[in-house]
């Protein structure tokens, strides 16, 4: 058990220098994490104590994330705060792809806000894909009581979802020392800043995730 701990510790101190910017050498009081099959069998009780986790449920009208359910169970059994995320698909309808989500995150299953991963606008036109959205947003909303958090590369959303969306909570990925910019009034809630980080309990690459200095894990809140 001491190897365990000792080699966790290790881990986790390479990560949180990684994190660090070349400009600021603190290193972040927390971070969270998001996963999916992508991760493999993940041993949750080895995984340091994360602010929170993003899962992934569900992809389109109809596919389920097939390590969901699992990572659901480990999460929580840690007793970490988490929530569920579903991909986005332009090549199905809004509210197929909400039954699917709402099918197989139950309200009890998060105690963080939905999150919709937005990464493709391959058949509609720019407005059709923000209608579209905004559908999907306000089913989320009705349901679950509060809107999701819309995730996105930064080049993504600019080009495809800013300025329209820029009141909702955003989850930006961008990768390095350079903050994410959102063009328009609005700014991120949490940046994703690493692809590539090693945590223990988790055999490869996960994402890191921080809050902007201002926000925090209670603006994500679920609540009951």
């Amino acid at each position: 058990m001491k190897n365990v701990i000792v080699s966790s510790t290790i881990i986790l101190f390479v990560l949180l220098s990684n994190c660090a910017s070349s400009s600021d050498r603190e290193f972040p009081k927390s971070f969270g994490i998001d996963v999916s099959h992508h991760n493999g069998n993940i041993n949750w009780g080895q995984v340091p104590d994360v602010e929170f986790v993003y899962i992934k449920a569900t992809e389109g009208a109809t596919y389920v994330d097939p390590m969901f359910r699992q990572n659901i169970k480990g999460a929580k059994a840690k007793k970490l705060r988490v929530g569920a995320y579903h991909y986005f698909r332009t090549t199905s309808s809004v509210q197929k792809q909400f039954e699917n989500y709402k099918q197989h995150v139950k309200k009890s299953d998060i105690d963080l806000i939905p999150m919709v991963d937005v990464e493709e606008c391959k058949k509609w036109p720019t407005t059709q894909f923000q209608d579209s959205l905004i559908r999907f947003i306000q089913l989320v909303k009705s349901h679950y009581g509060k809107a999701p958090m819309i995730y996105s590369v930064n080049t993504f959303y600019n080009r495809y979802c800013a300025p329209r969306f820029n009141n909702y909570h955003l989850m930006i990925g961008r990768y390095g020392d350079e903050e994410p910019f959102i063009k328009g009034r609005g700014t991120y809630t949490i940046w994703q800043k690493s692809q590539t980080g090693r945590l223990a309990g988790i055999a490869k690459n996960v994402d890191i995730n921080v809050f902007r200095k201002d926000k925090s894990i209670n603006d994500i809140s679920l609540g009951r």
